[in-house]
């Protein structure tokens, strides 16, 4: 600085940087239901890992009884109508067609009786671990009511940017995300940019990590930190943050030349330690006010705002 309370606005490069907070969570969740009605019991907890076809609940109760009831008379009905066809074949009182047909009756009631099983026991599809449990044991529930949701295959990081600067992010981009429970940055790629589907807009951002220390206990489903991707490499005019005054919601620089000081509005883009980086309103070598700022601002307030009557 001069001994004049001034410096020279110079034009310097700097690396923008856009920041948002991001949580990993998984590409899809599985939704285990329940198929018929009845009182479900179940037999995981959340957080639980599971294997694939591991029992993670069973309906019972007075519907699911009634149900494989039903069932299994149906199959004892065609049981005894198939052996009674299979004497009365010999005697000829009955034709080969009512026999086929009364076959196919018996193993569709089977059939119906192993499916009625299975879908009192819901089970695993895939591998992976339990989010949420919907409901509590001795719960009455109905048939496709949401009993679990699972956590199954990769992950990913999800995050949301916002203002104008987040319509560079794009596929390929490399950033950093640092958890909030951990003491190292994990390396990050953008998969994909979508627009977001909520009323509040923004850019809907999924990322994944660049190496093998993602998953070295730092990256697991509900993990939330800071998302950073650094933007390209742009020259500004760099000025003393405490050179910039704020006046009616703009920001103001004083701007000394050979004719005196005169106020110039600009816009100021981001911070670096004690400089603020101007995207527009300056021109490198203008000699800047810093020493009371303000009160060179505001040296001639009257006749810049007239007292109401």
């Amino acid at each position: 600085m001069t001994p004049s309370g001034t410096v020279i606005a110079r034009a310097a490069p700097i690396t923008g940087r856009l920041r948002a907070y991001g949580e990993v969570r998984p590409v899809a969740l599985t939704v285990a239901r329940a198929m018929d009605a009845g009182i479900v019991s179940t037999r995981v907890l959340p957080g639980e890992p599971i294997r694939p076809n591991q029992v993670l609940a069973v309906i019972a109760g007075p519907q699911a009884q009634a149900l494989l009831a039903r069932r299994r008379g149906a199959l004892q009905a065609a049981r005894v109508r198939l052996a009674a066809d299979r004497r009365q074949l010999v005697a000829r009182l009955v034709t080969r067609q009512q026999l086929a047909a009364d076959q196919a009756a018996y193993a569709s009631a089977r059939s119906a009786l192993r499916a009625a099983v299975r879908t009192l026991t819901v089970r695993s599809p895939v591998a992976g671990r339990v989010l949420s449990v919907a409901v509590a044991d001795g719960t009455q529930v109905s048939a496709g009511q949401e009993l679990l949701a699972m956590q199954s295959g990769r992950l990913w990081l999800h995050a949301r940017f916002y203002g104008a600067a987040a319509l560079a992010i794009h596929p390929g981009m490399t950033g950093r995300f640092r958890p909030v429970a951990g003491d190292a940055n994990v390396p990050v790629r953008v998969l994909s940019v979508a627009p977001a589907l909520g009323s509040d807009g923004g850019e809907r951002v999924l990322l994944q990590p660049t190496g093998a220390r993602g998953t070295a206990g730092l990256w697991r489903s509900g993990q939330w930190g800071t998302v950073s991707l650094p933007l390209a490499t742009r020259t500004l005019i760099a000025v003393p943050t405490r050179a910039l005054v704020l006046d009616r919601a703009r920001w103001w620089v004083v701007v000394r030349t050979a004719h005196g000081e005169h106020r110039q509005q600009v816009v100021p883009g981001p911070s670096r330690g004690w400089l603020t980086y101007l995207e527009s309103g300056l021109h490198a070598g203008a000699r800047v006010v810093v020493q009371n700022a303000d009160l060179q601002f505001h040296h001639d307030i009257a006749s810049h705002y007239t007292p109401p009557n």
